[in-house]
């Protein structure tokens, strides 16, 4: 499969970014190896690093790190790793490699207060570390199975909360401009590294589009099957079946499979779990495949993103009418799809943002700090 050239730097167009660059020597990676990154993240990053003269290499949780490291690369996180990330800090000590922290999972509901927020969040870390105790294995494992399986946004949030208050991490990132900024107005400094197109994921396959519309994905809650549901229904009685990958009706696809699917579709469909959700891998998938997004509305999660520019947005009443006016008039599908493909193969993508995270990571090395803390108040008020 012949992929695209690789991408080029966009990167002082990233608003928190520092207008100063300085050159980055080659560092020495451990890079996360999650046993569940379907998606390819990983890979992407990898490479990415790779083809800016680092070098780097996989480590799984659980697992010594005996070559010489710079930089511990996590990102996700796709499982739990608390425990694990003080354990790896302490064994590399005298190393005193630089810890990347790459957030790319959502937060618990943004209408929760923060206070509230922040103490569910460390109850929940705390009791999914009991579970790893000696007396509550053997005497609660069912309780502590089901709870382990429960508040997932609340327990990433309150492991990374921890870490950060013990110093673990050095340079923290998210994927969305809109989390980020809360963790800024917390005082604990992040910059925006969002998704965006990598060169494994998209290639001119140059087959003809005969699937009008697709949804890929889980889905995950109530709320987004409902959704599905309804659209699907709605597109049905006007015609037009919509092919759905949902792990149910067909098995989800990844790598040149998914690259050959989004080459085929025309349109789409973009609905979140819920209503604050960051779902920015989905469009950029399908916007470096030349398929066209349309979306339920969305926060400013990656602000690069402009509707009726790069994709196209209704409320769900109106996402039907909208995917039929775009099959109908594909002059206009055409110059948006070409817009968004632009943006994500050369401005917005994972190369610039993980360039973005060691150009920080050589300057914490250095002793100058692109990001600072903002406020001096705890991180749980």
């Amino acid at each position: 499969m012949q992929k695209y050239p690789a991408e080029t730097s966009g990167i002082q167009s990233y608003e928190n970014l520092s207008p100063m660059r300085q050159p980055t020597p080659p560092y020495r990676v451990g890079l996360i190896r999650w046993p569940s990154d379907g998606s390819g993240i990983g890979e992407a990053i990898y490479h990415a690093l790779e083809a800016q003269g680092h070098e780097p290499f996989y480590f799984s949780l659980g697992s010594d790190i005996t070559t010489p490291v710079d930089v511990i690369f996590l990102f996700g996180p796709f499982g739990r790793f608390l425990n694990e990330l003080g354990q790896i800090r302490a064994k590399l000590a005298r190393q005193q490699p630089i810890f990347i922290f790459w957030n790319t999972e959502g937060l618990p509901d943004l209408r929760l207060p923060w206070p509230l927020m922040a103490k569910l969040s460390a109850v929940r870390s705390w009791l999914s570390n009991l579970r790893d105790t000696h007396h509550c294995r053997h005497y609660a494992p069912s309780l502590l199975a089901r709870i382990d399986t429960s508040m997932i946004r609340f327990r990433h949030l309150g492991d990374f909360l921890y870490a950060n208050q013990q110093g673990w991490i050095d340079v923290f990132a998210d994927i969305s401009a809109v989390y980020a900024n809360l963790f800024e107005t917390r005082g604990i400094p992040t910059l925006t590294a969002p998704f965006g197109g990598a060169c494994d994921w998209y290639a001119d396959l140059n087959v003809t589009r005969d699937i009008d519309v697709l949804w890929m994905g889980k889905r995950a809650t109530g709320r987004r099957s409902k959704l599905l549901d309804q659209v699907r229904l709605e597109l049905r009685q006007r015609g037009v079946e919509m092919y759905v990958v949902d792990n149910i009706e067909r098995p989800f696809v990844f790598d040149d499979a998914r690259t050959q699917l989004l080459n085929r579709t025309k349109i789409t469909l973009n609905l979140l779990r819920t209503w604050y959700d960051e779902n920015s891998l989905r469009i950029c998938l399908a916007a470096a495949n030349r398929s066209l997004i349309v979306s339920e509305p969305l926060l400013a999660h990656v602000p690069q993103y402009k509707a009726g520019k790069h994709y196209v947005t209704a409320p769900v009443e109106q996402l039907a009418d909208q995917i039929m006016y775009y099959l109908e008039h594909e002059n206009e599908r055409q110059r948006i799809v070409e817009d968004a493909y632009q943006l994500v193969t050369h401005e917005l993508t994972i190369a610039n943002s993980v360039r973005s995270l060691m150009e920080e990571t050589n300057r914490r090395r250095n002793g100058s700090f692109l990001t600072s803390l903002t406020a001096a108040k705890s991180i749980y008020t």
